[in-house]
């Protein structure tokens, strides 16, 4: 008997002994959930009915045991779905038909539905409501560029091409009469043609902001030619920062694309609240914005509409005459040895297709009384990119900071009841990620749509 019972304690120490080399399983996260592309809230209300649910963990799921764990009822009971997996299953997908105004929630257990048999801390539950009627009113901002990114075909001079741009609502959907967006905010990219990083850095400020919610957030793509295809429109070099025509065989002006936009954003079936427009650009995007503010004709088409033009760290700016500020001085004068430095963009000379209908009075007067504002940056650090070899270019200042203070000096000058303003982000260089996502930025942003 006693050599039974020290077999059997030997035998407990041996189980004991095992299981404490065995390495604790980390619980598995759920990293997002979201509807359509959209962030998927708890208590959601407009969800539309042709929804498709999305959730990413953070290590791969066991398609089984995972089937075993979500469940999805409303007050009729128990939903009927399907499942695809994705991303080395650790993505799941989930469509299923949804009612009108009815309440639905989404639960996941707290059971075993990882592939190492990994298990949440705590079970989920999220609860949501869909729409009234197949109008969708509101949902939650799209927020990841990889989910937000549109496309339209626009009309060009011989025949239609894509258009791509990334947004957080779906501006173009033609069941939405959008009830909560009373404002809109366009980013132009700069040189290295990365809309999706415009995007990005003005959702965390809209977010920082708490202005999301109500705010269309657009940050349209200007393709190079060497990242097109056939379908298309795209801008050899720089020329979609001037409004030129694109470089494909059906042409259209950059500045005509962005007005496309503008009038879907304008369309009040669709978007019967909003009623104001910030268009920002930075560095080449704000050589865009600067000559795009006094050309396009959509602010006087759309009366009730206010437009706003932020002219972020831009190295090149437009004179409405031939003079400029001489730093020493800062005062004006008139250069003499610089051959076609008031062509355009800098001046009026060589204007693009787009502006063929418009006089130099009409444009300059545009131009003094449209809301300007130039974003600078005075920090010190090395900008490698800035233009100290065409005369045009080192007419305009020493460096980018100084270039735009001498615009800014020059319309006070010229144009004393002129519209424009500037605004200084301290200590930092030609850097959109810096400048956008600035305390300074957002208070003016604020400003601006409030």
């Amino acid at each position: 008997m006693k050599l039974l019972q020290t077999a059997f304690i030997l035998l407990l120490l041996i189980v004991a002994g095992c299981s404490a080399d065995e390495p604790d399983t980390e619980p598995i996260s759920l990293i997002s959930i979201r509807v359509n592309g959209s962030t998927l809230s708890n208590n959601a209300e407009d969800i539309v009915v042709d929804a498709s649910i999305s959730m990413s963990f953070s290590a791969v799921l066991n398609p089984a045991d995972f089937a075993t764990q979500l469940s999805i009822s409303s007050n009729a009971g128990n939903e009927n779905f399907t499942i695809a997996y994705a991303n080395s299953n650790s993505k799941a997908t989930v469509d299923l038909t949804l009612e009108y105004s009815t309440t639905y929630t989404v639960s996941i257990g707290s059971g075993a539905i990882g592939g190492n048999s990994e298990q949440l801390e705590s079970a989920i539950s999220v609860t949501f409501t869909t729409g009234e009627d197949d109008i969708i009113r509101s949902m939650p901002p799209c927020t990841n560029p990889a989910n937000c990114l549109e496309s339209i075909q626009l009309e060009g001079t011989q025949g239609s091409g894509k258009f791509e741009f990334y947004s957080n609502y779906p501006i173009y959907e033609e069941n939405a009469e959008w009830e909560d967006l009373t404002q809109a905010v366009i980013v132009v990219h700069g040189a290295s043609h990365n809309p999706a990083d415009y995007f990005s850095y003005l959702t965390n400020t809209l977010n920082a902001a708490s202005l999301s919610e109500n705010t269309v957030l657009i940050a349209p793509y200007f393709r190079n030619t060497a990242a097109a295809n056939s379908t298309d429109f795209h801008w050899s070099s720089f020329a979609w920062r001037d409004g030129k025509l694109s470089s494909n065989a059906n042409k259209i002006s950059s500045f005509a694309a962005l007005d496309e936009i503008i009038k879907q954003l304008a369309d009040i079936e669709n978007f019967p609240v909003l009623e104001q427009i910030v268009i920002t650009g930075q560095s080449s995007g704000g050589r865009f914005t600067h000559i795009y503010a006094p050309s396009n004709a959509s602010e006087g088409l759309y009366a009730a509409i206010n437009f706003d033009y932020v002219v972020s760290e831009s190295q090149y700016f437009y004179y409405p005459d031939g003079q400029r500020i001489d730093e020493n001085t800062n005062q004006l004068y008139t250069p003499t040895s610089c051959n076609g430095y008031d062509f355009w963009p800098f001046g009026f000379d060589l204007i693009p297709d787009y502006l063929s209908t418009m006089t130099e009075t009409t444009f300059n007067q545009r131009f003094a009384s449209r809301s300007i504002t130039y974003l600078l940056g005075n920090g010190t650090a090395a900008d490698p990119t800035l233009n100290t070899n065409n005369c045009s270019a080192t007419l305009l200042g020493s460096n980018r900071y100084q270039r735009g203070e001498n615009m800014f000096r020059y319309m006070e000058l010229v144009y004393p009841t002129n519209n424009h303003a500037k605004t200084v982000v301290n200590g930092v260089s030609h850097d959109g990620s810096a400048i956008y996502q600035s305390a300074t930025f957002r208070a003016l942003l604020v400003d601006l749509l409030n």
